[in-house]
């Protein structure tokens, strides 16, 4: 099953914001933890130095405390924090009231200065820290003679508070985690509403309740959307062109189909005419057919076609266009400006500079002018591409202009065709959105000049 794009945006950004969370709360958490634990191992050397300061050594030579020690849980019973003095032989000659009854298996004897910090548990199986100093009273400095001073807290509280914290902390940042996770939700719903409305609006072009998408997308859909419509667009007017050229085809096949039932159901015709009638008509079906569909297939420009070359495709087409007249010696000079190109179909400017030049070889006495370059006229308010084509041939009277660009009409009926060629062009121009104008060349013949809007 392919995710939607919401879903795998959520899925990813649930896995980044577990994965940041889970190691901020086990950072958060051991760093708790050390400076917890070093604040509880710096109350014990407090608690031993006032327990020091409150101690005496007596005339019979034993130690007793001479002021009370600050810390009143030293005399509550069980309360978690106790103290003792060992002497070096293993004599404890004082233990904290807390204390009463209970032993806690210290190590005993340390040299002067020397302290240590144990974990033990004592004889009623409480986990306590042990903080303990040795040390010597006054002149005496054999160690026979020195004391060890002993210091221990129960590690039960600060188990809970480890606990409480942890607790604390996970509960905060698993509230942090759902509350974010709604928010992310919220904003990519909110942020891919304009493709849910992308979708939607296909959806009603599939059932025709729509022609085309209408909504009003952001910038970063805009591009997508409007190709989709001119896509739509171009689709649904080559259908139409399609379904016009199917009724044009079957009224321009009347004419020749006539002409050959005349021709057969004439008393006696003759093998030759009848021949001649046959020829003629085929090829002028055959044109008529291969008209309408290039008619039909022609698209239009948009955004999504390829620029064509327009010098490679110039040059193709007078290389072959010398061939096939080359008994007339006509000359072309085309002129066609640098890196230009033309975003559209192929066939399209095959059929227009085709046509164009192939009527020009046509009707030339022997000189034929092209010239392709960008509109850089002030006048033009859009960009634009200009095609000129000339010929030294007889020209285009201005009142046959109408005539030419008719599809069939010819201005001199003697010159082989149909009539097709420059109808085709201005069908062509028209799909594009650009004009058309024939007028006298410098040449003395015809000037035909396309202006094409493009990039």
């Amino acid at each position: 099953m392919t995710l939607s794009i919401n879903s795998r945006m959520l899925i990813a950004a649930g896995i980044i914001l577990f994965g940041f969370l889970g190691l901020t709360g086990v950072t958060l958490e051991r760093s708790f933890y050390a400076n917890s634990e070093e604040a509880f191992k710096e109350r014990l050397p407090v608690h031993l130095n006032a327990l020091i300061a409150s101690a005496e050594m007596d005339e019979s030579g034993g130690i007793q405390l001479v002021y009370a020690l600050p810390e009143p849980r030293f005399f509550t019973e069980y309360s978690g924090l106790y103290a003792k003095i060992i002497a070096n032989n293993g004599l404890v000659v004082w233990s904290s009231p807390s204390m009463n009854g209970m032993t806690i298996p210290v190590s005993q004897g340390l040299e002067r200065g020397v302290t240590r910090y144990q974990k033990m548990t004592t004889s009623m199986a409480e986990p306590v820290l042990v903080y303990s100093l040795g040390m010597t009273w006054g002149d005496k400095q054999q160690f026979k003679d020195g004391y060890t001073f002993v210091v221990a807290e129960s590690l039960e509280r600060f188990k809970q508070q480890q606990r409480a914290f942890r607790q604390s902390l996970w509960g905060w940042l698993a509230g942090v985690t759902l509350v974010l996770l709604l928010m992310l939700t919220l904003i990519l719903r909110w942020g891919l509403a304009p493709l849910r409305k992308v979708a939607e609006d296909l959806r009603d072009i599939e059932t025709g309740r729509n022609l085309r998408l209408q909504g009003n997308y952001p910038k970063e859909l805009r591009g997508l959307t409007e190709n989709l419509n001119a896509l739509i667009r171009t689709s649904n007017e080559q259908e139409e062109r399609y379904q016009a050229s199917l009724g044009d085809l079957a009224h321009s096949l009347k004419t020749p189909l006539s002409v050959l039932r005349g021709a057969v159901e004439a008393s006696q015709p003759s093998a030759e005419s009848l021949q001649s009638s046959i020829e003629e008509q085929v090829a002028r079906m055959d044109q008529i057919v291969q008209y309408q569909l290039q008619r039909a297939a022609t698209s239009g420009r948009t955004a999504l076609m390829a620029p064509v070359d327009l010098a490679a495709m110039t040059d193709k087409i007078i290389r072959a266009l010398n061939k096939v007249y080359a008994d007339k010696g006509v000359v072309c000079r085309a002129e066609v400006e640098d890196g230009l190109a033309f975003r559209c179909q192929e066939g399209d400017v095959m059929e227009l500079l085709g046509n164009l030049l192939d009527n020009a070889y046509k009707w030339a006495e022997g000189q034929v002018e092209l010239n392709i370059r960008r509109d850089s006229s002030v006048e033009s308010t859009e960009p634009g591409l200009i095609m000129e084509i000339a010929d030294d041939g007889p020209g285009i009277d201005a009142k046959d202009v109408d005539t030419v660009l008719a599809r069939g009409g010819r201005a001199d009926s003697q010159v082989g065709g149909y009539g097709l060629g420059l109808a085709m062009v201005r069908d062509i121009v028209a799909l594009y959105g650009g004009k058309l104008s024939i007028s006298r060349a410098g040449l003395g013949g015809a000037r035909i000049q396309l202006w094409l809007p493009c990039d």
